[in-house]
């Protein structure tokens, strides 16, 4: 009977201290922020990432107009320092971090000595963004499409290279996964970033590259590369002769590569909504919308709990293709 009283006593003194509880988390929203944000870019400045971190910290400085917010570059190490640097800070709503699919989903796979996980460490905002992709040739090469390519593939096993900007990455992972798919036998070449795999296959040393079509997107309308397909299922209006591929399709060669807005794990559930509301009344505005056409990148912005059951998808998905390609960690 004392026991029972006991457990009632306390459940009395919880219900109590309910509404004490429920005033202190909304102080903390309202309390929020207290000091500068910082936005982490695990890349250098210049960049697409680094364009969008500082649209998404003009946009915050905008909405928070009593404390600064900075951009703070901290690139190289596979962005494996940006992310630690952000693990670093507390989980209190001031220091976000611009995270792209290799960071979040892909590290874990191919590195050895990652120190974080992307799906326990870090909780998202939103996913910002969509990198398109796209297949480019030598406008004067021998191939006038993407059909071509392909033939010449299945003609000449072994002969015909397609580039890409880096070993492991998103657009490497879908064009091993094609070329399995398909039954093609083709040389896969990394490259250390677009600017030196584009100019070697304007210089011919190369048959097409995979890349992103913000990178070289100068390249192709000045006719120096032809796009003769565009890697997701949405063409391209002012490439109308790159064939779009059918993301339904397990043998279309389809590129899904994201950018994300990512908190430390633990940080308010509070924050995090309110920082999506301005990231979504944000994408309205003309600056962002310019910046987003600029760079050819196409607008996502999936709330906090979809972008988290989204991005754990993309984890395994990401593990899959490392495992198929036999790639071991470095």
């Amino acid at each position: 009977m004392q026991r029972i009283r006991r457990q009632v006593a306390g459940l009395a003194l919880l219900s109590c201290l309910a509404p004490v509880l429920g005033m202190g988390a909304a102080h903390a929203q309202a309390d929020w922020p207290k000091r500068a944000i910082k936005v982490i870019v695990p890349y250098p400045a210049g960049g697409s990432a680094d364009a969008m971190g500082r649209m998404v910290a003009n946009k915050l400085g905008k909405a928070f107009p009593k404390v600064s917010v900075v951009v703070e570059n901290i690139p190289g190490g596979a962005t494996v320092p940006g992310a630690l640097a952000t693990l670093r800070d507390p989980a209190d709503g001031h220091t976000l971090f611009m995270a792209s699919d290799g960071t979040l989903n892909i590290n874990r796979w191919l590195l050895k000595d990652v120190r974080y996980d992307g799906d326990r460490d870090f909780t998202p905002v939103t996913v910002l963004n969509s990198y398109p992709h796209w297949l480019i040739i030598n406008p004067q090469g021998p191939y006038k499409n993407f059909d071509d390519l392909v033939k010449a593939i299945q003609a000449r096993p072994g002969k015909v290279s397609i580039s890409v900007n880096t070993i492991g990455g998103a657009a490497h992972l879908a064009l091993d996964n094609w070329r399995r798919q398909n039954g093609l036998n083709f040389e896969i070449v990394p490259y250390r970033g677009s600017p030196p795999a584009v100019t070697d296959l304007i210089g011919g040393h190369t048959d097409a590259h995979m890349d992103v079509v913000g990178s070289s997107i100068a390249h192709a309308r000045g006719g120096r590369v032809l796009p003769v397909a565009v890697l997701q299922g949405t063409p391209l209006k002012e490439f109308p002769k790159a064939v779009a591929q059918d993301p339904r399709d397990p043998k279309a060669l389809v590129v899904q590569s994201n950018l994300s807005v990512v908190m430390r794990a633990g940080t308010p559930q509070a924050v995090l909504d309110k920082i999506y509301s301005v990231l979504q009344s944000g994408v309205k505005d003309e600056d962002f919308a310019n910046t987003l056409s600029m760079l050819s990148l196409d607008p996502v912005l999936l709330e906090p709990a979809k972008a988290k059951a989204f991005l754990q998808q993309e984890t395994q998905r990401y593990g899959v293709l490392v495992e198929k390609s036999g790639l071991e960690k470095q």
